[in-house]
């Protein structure tokens, strides 16, 4: 199975080159990329008790709602990226179970060398789907990442084949039956597959996803309202639209 490299992406232009003048292209990206994060990171939130945050608050942070995570809670980390450290703060301080997920083999190997064996923490070499098979995923522009996205987040013409799987299959690899506290952060990818899962039937407690330009306001809207029509309500937003759910009837009593 190919892996995404470096290999590919533009040469940076020289001083004064012709690439390194602004395109209209990627101005209205930014002004559009902008727009679309002041309007979400003003969803309106409901109270949950109280909020910690994990992981780096540069990258990696996440904001959950504590008395929602407990003790040997099966967690799925879906999109672990090039550093983990919002999924070993749930294990340190929560001693919860950790199952990370990512397509990319440099950031599976990463993470397994940054986890030094804890046993608390497994990770799968897949893309999350919404069915089982090859999935075509874009190589980012930026030659200092090696992210991937199923849905054009990036500027870039080059695209690579890796391994999908749903989310009950890699259940299944894991042996787990249920699952308390889903992220899934797909690089734009979650306004097709969100709306396929079961989180009721799946167990799911805490809910969180990154939301991305590559869908509309209204595109966002809808997806937090067909969330709150499974009984999932927004409690928290890290920056860069990291909105994280929780169950309705379970923060009634926060």
């Amino acid at each position: 199975m190919s892996t995404a490299t470096s290999e590919g992406h533009e040469e940076p232009a020289e001083r004064g080159g012709p690439r390194s003048r602004l395109h209209p292209a990627k101005i209205r990206s930014g002004v559009r990329r902008r727009w679309f994060e002041y309007r979400l990171e003003r969803t309106p939130l409901k109270p949950a008790g109280e909020l910690v945050e994990l992981g780096n608050p540069d990258y990696g942070g996440w904001i959950f709602p504590a008395g929602l995570i407990e003790a040997g809670a099966i967690c799925y980390s879906v999109g672990a990226g090039g550093e983990i450290s919002f999924d070993l703060d749930l294990i340190r301080r929560y001693g919860v179970i950790v199952r990370a997920v990512d397509p990319v083999r440099k950031y599976v190997e990463r993470a397994r060398a940054d986890a030094q064996g804890d046993p608390s923490f497994s990770i799968a070499e897949a893309a999350l789907a919404t069915s089982d098979g090859p999935i075509r995923m874009q190589l980012t522009h930026d030659p200092g990442s090696e992210s991937v996205s199923p849905a054009g987040l990036y500027d870039s013409a080059n695209y690579v084949e890796f391994a999908g799987r749903t989310l009950n299959t890699l259940m299944a690899e894991f042996g787990d039956s249920k699952v308390d506290l889903l992220k899934v952060d797909i690089e734009g990818g979650e306004y097709e597959l969100v709306p396929t899962l079961d989180l009721q039937g799946l167990g799911v407690k805490v809910f969180a996803t990154q939301m991305h330009h590559t869908g509309s306001v209204g595109d966002a809207h809808r997806l937090i309202g067909w969330l709150g029509e499974q009984g999932y309500e927004p409690v928290a937003c890290h920056p860069t639209v990291k909105l994280t759910f929780a169950r309705r009837d379970l923060i009634r009593d926060l």
